[in-house]
């Protein structure tokens, strides 16, 4: 097959310095689990998921991508794709770091429950939904001069068989009663621990998890800060996020607030959260 000529897009033509990239600061040399994804991971992850889809009458089209991604033919560019997706997690992750480098404040990281769908019903939850009413919630707040970054997600939660769609907010600077007031507008929805906020304390490993696209879930409760452990999907419910996936380029994820891409880098907006 003919390899595409068109321009890469912005966050391909970016490779983080050293002290900001992942690949650098979790080497492949660390276990599973603590290494930022190698190659070898998202190729071995992408054979994995092209076989499942085969396995759904629908679901060979969208293994087509992944097999010729993988065989170089081309770089398809689809966010269910575990080798596009370490590219552009590699990108955002890298920015998040250097934002936070440069910042004269201490980031927090907000992650928010918006809303839920049964299984087999995913088709229903869009991301631009939310993108408009994030920015209204976050002026009414008092936090209309905050940059903020963050990532749209899917996860899917085994017990009660629905999806959840989810947001990790990377908030450079707000007042402590204003950050308050916008996790509070949340608590009226049906969801479990609609809102949870951590101090960012551990850059490198905090900040790689605020945009992921995983085809994995966890279905035991976390019991404390250690994470239950993630398994895949089964066939039936990858297809159904795969498909949604489809739907969407990397950059329909990135939520951006008082935060703009300048070229190839995203720029706060902000003077309150850069250093002078």
């Amino acid at each position: 097959m003919t390899k595409s000529r068109r321009k890469p897009p912005y966050w391909r033509r970016a490779i983080p310095t050293a002290q900001f990239d992942m690949t650098k600061l979790r080497p492949k040399s660390l276990p599973p689990g603590q290494r930022f994804e190698t190659p070898r991971d998202a190729d071995k992850e992408s054979v994995r998921s092209a076989a499942l889809l085969a396995t759904h009458r629908q679901g060979r089209s969208y293994g087509v991508y992944l097999q010729e991604c993988l065989a170089g033919d081309y770089q398809c560019d689809q966010t269910y794709c575990p080798r596009c997706a370490r590219t552009f997690r590699r990108y955002v992750t890298g920015e998040l770091l250097r934002l936070h480098a440069t910042s004269n404040t201490t980031p927090s990281i907000l992650v928010i429950l918006l809303e839920a769908a049964p299984q087999g019903e995913l088709q229903d939850l869009q991301i631009d939904k939310y993108r408009h009413s994030l920015r209204k919630r976050l002026v009414r707040a008092g936090l209309g001069h905050v940059p903020t970054a963050g990532g749209f997600e899917m996860i899917y939660r085994a017990r009660s068989k629905e999806w959840v769609l989810h947001i990790n907010l990377v908030m450079f600077g707000g007042d402590e009663k204003a950050i308050a007031k916008f996790g509070a507008g949340f608590g009226g929805d049906d969801l479990y621990r609609p809102v949870e906020r951590v101090t960012v304390k551990d850059p490198a490993e905090q900040l790689s998890y605020v945009l992921k696209f995983t085809t994995y879930h966890r279905p035991h409760q976390q019991r404390g800060a250690t994470k239950a452990k993630a398994v895949p999907l089964n066939p039936s419910e990858h297809f159904e996020l795969v498909r949604w996936m489809a739907q969407h380029e990397f950059t329909d994820h990135l939520f951006l607030f008082n935060a703009r891409r300048r070229g190839v880098a995203i720029e706060l907006s902000s003077k309150d959260a850069r250093k002078a």
